[in-house]
């Protein structure tokens, strides 16, 4: 049996496991948007050992990605190569889920400020405004989501 893991991030991934019979750790570098043949005539045991290991820290089957509405870093297959469809459709799915997670951030980290501002006793009422903006994506490509957006916060009437 084979195992075939794919790097669905845009960064390399080191894939390390360690190999049941040896306990000798391997280590298998897999560029951003690529897949590598991790494991070549394994029992059912060993791609089952290295699966379950890595479930933990993310890893889903390919077959399943379409099912799973969170960031997806690696993925894998038994017998038969990740498509290049799943892996380039689950990178523009990720952008999506990071996107949609750092507004969420943004907003709650402006929460907490204001917040805390409120009860430091500084005087502060409310009405901050927050700007953050990305002219252009990472890669500069024409394609890549911009980020332009403000968050206001409101002031609080003094009755309560």
């Amino acid at each position: 049996m084979k195992l075939y893991v794919a790097n669905t991030t845009k960064q390399r991934h080191i894939f390390s496991f360690r190999v049941l019979e040896t306990g000798r750790l391997r280590q298998i570098p897999i560029a951003h948007g690529s897949q590598m043949l991790v494991l070549d005539n394994a029992s059912r045991e060993e791609i089952d050992a290295v699966i379950q290991h890595h479930q933990v820290y993310g890893l889903v089957d390919s077959s399943k990605i379409d099912q799973s509405k969170s960031f997806v870093g690696l993925c894998y297959s038994v017998d038969k190569p990740v498509s290049a469809s799943v892996i380039e459709k689950t990178i523009r799915d990720n952008d999506d889920h990071l996107t949609r997670n750092s507004h969420g951030r943004r907003q709650a980290s402006v929460a907490a400020l204001d917040s805390s501002l409120r009860e430091s006793g500084t005087g502060y009422d409310g009405e901050m405004e927050f700007s953050a903006e990305q002219a252009k994506g990472r890669d500069d490509n024409d394609d890549a989501q911009v980020v332009n957006e403000k968050i206001v916060t409101e002031k609080r009437s003094k009755n309560k």
